[in-house]
């Protein structure tokens, strides 16, 4: 009887993280151009939900996710990669090469579908799961990892990694195994600097009641808020983003914000959004803004940043790589779009090295 649920199952899933339509043109910027990559007192961010779901949940994706392989190369060939990209949906074995592909060094995964959190649980969660659906997928299993990486030009000293236990997902995106994936990098110049990768559960492409999706939305957001608190080290710059899910919906927007301002984490807010930063303090090429309002409008995908003082880094550019394309159809459901940050000087004369297309990168954390 299970299995004569299982090709509904697949349907649902392929909208794990719903989202609209994208444009894009990839030599526009909101701000003046520069040479990311030789810029020593900036450090650019890219978030992405590329889509990755492997066949037969996703049609189709092979030549998108090498055109985006391709064109990330073509950005480090012309000096204006982005430092760090934060992917979400990287599921399948092509949506992974793509960092290969790109030439990035190092490389950081998020929970694989074997990792569990163990956390106390509350009347309300027991509750919770007692009427947990197998027919949506919630009593299935895990039949996908995280799909979150973070690809960084700089080195991974270390990794910690989060799955939402299953009192905190609800409906089709129980199969997969969201959570939080954080990187701690050493930025040359700069020092330490944190990044945290995310994807919380859909809201209807669940497919099961909204209420039940708002509940395991806010416990995820409190469990990844503490667990980000919990692992970054005070004094230290952080960079928080990746796909949040949280759309027009405003009870997820206030159970988002509050969740970390309660966990001590006030940077992250929705003024201090790079992409609404971006939009705020500039009026430049419309083309490019109307890429990044888009992305705004979505609500879906967010970028924050604070230095190590927990005061906001400056944001210096924005641009949208991934998103209208010229022609044709986007790349995927989301835009993928870079904030480039002012971060702090701390040690002069250290020296970068950036990788090229040729050496494969160093897999740190290879699949927890």
């Amino acid at each position: 009887m299970l299995k004569a649920f299982q090709p509904l199952l697949f349907v649902g899933l392929a909208m794990l993280a719903t989202s609209g339509s994208g444009r894009e043109d990839p030599h526009l910027a909101l701000m003046a151009p520069a040479t990311e990559a030789t810029d020593s007192h900036a450090l650019s961010v890219m978030t992405y939900n590329i889509k990755g779901l492997p066949w037969p949940l996703a049609l189709g994706r092979d030549e998108a996710l090498s055109r985006i392989g391709g064109r990330l190369a073509a950005m480090r060939q012309a000096g204006r990669q982005p430092h760090v990209v934060l992917l979400q949906e990287a599921f399948s074995s092509e949506a992974q090469a793509l960092a290969e592909q790109a030439g990035y060094r190092n490389i950081a995964f998020g929970p694989d579908s074997g990792l569990r959190t163990n956390a106390p649980t509350d009347a309300a969660d027991i509750a919770y799961l007692q009427s947990a659906r197998w027919d949506r997928g919630e009593r299935m299993g895990k039949s996908l990892s995280s799909g979150l990486m973070i690809l960084s030009d700089y080195p991974i000293t270390g990794i910690d990694r989060m799955a939402f236990p299953d009192f905190a997902c609800a409906g089709l995106d129980c199969m997969a195994n969201k959570g939080v994936l954080i990187a701690h990098l050493h930025v040359p110049g700069t020092g330490p600097i944190n990044i945290v990768n995310a994807h919380l559960n859909a809201r209807k492409a669940a497919m099961v009641p909204v209420e039940r999706t708002q509940q395991a939305f806010g416990r995820q957001v409190d469990l990844m808020a503490r667990f980000v608190a919990r692992h970054v080290p005070k004094g230290q710059a952080l960079i928080l983003g990746g796909d949040m899910n949280i759309g027009s919906d405003m009870q997820r927007r206030t159970a988002f914000f509050t969740g970390f301002a309660r966990s001590g984490l006030r940077f992250v807010a929705p003024a201090l959004d790079g992409a609404r930063q971006a939009l705020a303090q500039t009026t430049a090429d419309k083309g490019a803004r109307l890429d990044l309002l888009h992305a705004v409008e979505h609500g879906k995908d967010w970028i924050f940043a604070r230095d190590g003082q927990d005061m906001p880094l400056t944001v210096l550019q924005a641009r949208v790589p991934f998103g209208t394309e010229a022609g044709g159809e986007p790349l995927s459901d989301h835009f993928g779009y870079v904030i480039r940050y002012r971060t702090p000087v701390r040690r002069l004369h250290e020296p970068v090295h950036f990788a090229n297309r040729d050496p494969l990168p160093a897999r740190l954390g290879d699949m927890h």
